[in-house]
């Protein structure tokens, strides 16, 4: 049987034009993505072994960035930070990015009753504060990185649902979707093969976007004690703890603060020169 499908966007000019539009953007997610992968090999001290007898160490050519309290390289927390940040982003983007581009994939191309009812559970999820579903998850379960972020997860649903839902509800009239269903597509398969592929640039838009969120709540949530568990190392709980020396050594916080913020710069140029990107395509 011949299928009709939509003409495909262009997917594989989106590095090119992220390189030449928004260098940025680019230099800071490739020293983010870096430092998460490789961080335990580039890190040159250990991330958890405590050495009291270099506590609160200025950068010098031993320890380049200093140490903390318990006498731990902060440049080496700080990789390993990078890695905990990055998986984060994964499973907040996968939780929020899967279930949601589910719902408005189907409340969007089925419409009627479905789309009614999809959209009034999308916007039940929307009405929860993410550090109340965070507090609620955590008590039942326990505190950690997984069960924080499933939490942020929960609250990024909304964001895909909705780009996924417009997205559908543009293109369940058009000429090739009618096409396929003459053709004797069932919806469930129209929607899968036809729409969806359809939705991928907006969808990584909303990904960078949502994921620079994941690592500032993965931050704030770690800061409270409800994220990542000492000793491992994570951006918020290396800023409670750099909060009680900002008299002595306030480079500990700015370090730390600076990195979060060039991460979640560069993950917002880059949704913002993707956005640019498909935005051009389209035309």
């Amino acid at each position: 049987m011949t299928e009709i499908s939509a003409p495909a966007r262009p997917q594989r000019g989106a590095v090119a034009y992220i390189l030449r539009r928004s260098p940025v953007a680019a230099l800071l997610v490739a020293l983010f993505l870096i430092a998460a992968l490789l961080g335990p090999w580039l890190a040159p001290h250990s991330m958890t072994d405590t050495n009291l007898g270099q506590a609160l160490q200025p950068p010098n050519a031993t320890y380049w960035l200093g140490t903390d309290a318990l006498g731990r390289d902060v440049l080496s927390r700080l990789l390993g930070s990078a890695g905990i940040a990055a998986q984060a982003f994964l499973i907040v983007v996968l939780t929020g990015g899967v279930l949601g581009t589910l719902f408005g994939l189907v409340a969007g191309g089925i419409g009627g009753l479905t789309d009614l009812v999809l959209s009034r559970v999308i916007e039940i999820l929307q009405g929860f504060p993410t550090v109340l579903v965070a507090i609620v998850i955590v008590a039942l379960l326990s505190p950690s990185l997984t069960n924080a972020m499933i939490a942020v997860g929960l609250a990024a649903v909304p964001d895909f649902a909705r780009v996924a839902r417009g997205v559908a509800i543009q293109l369940r009239e058009r000429e090739f979707i009618q096409a396929a269903r003459g053709l004797g597509m069932g919806e469930m398969r129209i929607l899968a093969s036809e729409v969806l592929p359809n939705m991928v640039g907006p969808l990584i838009i909303i990904a960078s976007f949502d994921g620079a969120q994941a690592i500032m709540w993965e931050a704030a949530l770690s800061f409270l004690g409800l994220g990542v568990q000492p000793p491992y190392p994570s951006f918020g709980s290396m800023l409670r703890e750099a909060q009680n020396f900002l008299a002595i050594q306030p480079s500990l916080a700015i370090t730390v603060g600076l990195t979060v913020s060039a991460i979640i710069l560069g993950l917002n140029l880059l949704g913002d020169g993707l956005s640019d990107y498909y935005d051009r395509s389209d035309k």
